[in-house]
């Protein structure tokens, strides 16, 4: 696990920077925390380093959110609305580890499609309004991931 202290946005933008090197077509990232913790920004700041030109923006009335990116399209999960409902026979296994990176928000909410090998953020507010503590893990071949971020 690797820890990353975040003060604001732009700290926050730095990490997707980094991040951003290490992704590849079929990567899932979960990105877990509460409503407001960081998820959305670090995702944006993602796409956009990954070459994404629209607006990005948290899909939750859409569950689904597709951005082409520069090299490969991205997939944006918020499965917070599937709580009830669930992931299962909805189609979103026609995704996840294919032709593109995929990140998931709340993940939990679709744990019975996530693979053995994905990255994990949590992200968890600390004293001060923007300061986070963003903790990455890897599952599977995920750690070896974890291992490049410097």
């Amino acid at each position: 696990m690797k820890e990353y202290q975040s003060n604001g946005v732009i700290d926050t933008q730095n990490l997707a920077q980094k991040v951003a090197q290490i992704t590849y077509p079929g990567l899932v990232i979960t990105l877990n925390g509460d409503l407001g913790a960081g998820k959305t920004t670090f995702t944006k700041a993602l796409a956009q380093e990954l070459g994404v030109k629209a607006r990005v923006k948290s899909p939750t009335f859409n569950i689904l959110n597709i951005y082409q990116g520069q090299d490969f399209p991205i997939y944006h999960f918020d499965a917070y609305r599937l709580e009830e409902s669930g992931a299962l026979d909805q189609g979103f296994e026609d995704y996840i580890e294919t032709d593109g990176l995929t990140l998931i928000e709340w993940p939990q909410y679709m744990a019975d499609l996530l693979p053995n090998d994905y990255l994990s953020l949590d992200f968890i507010r600390q004293a001060g309004d923007n300061q986070r503590l963003i903790q990455i893990t890897g599952q599977g071949t995920g750690t070896k991931l974890v291992e490049q971020l410097a």
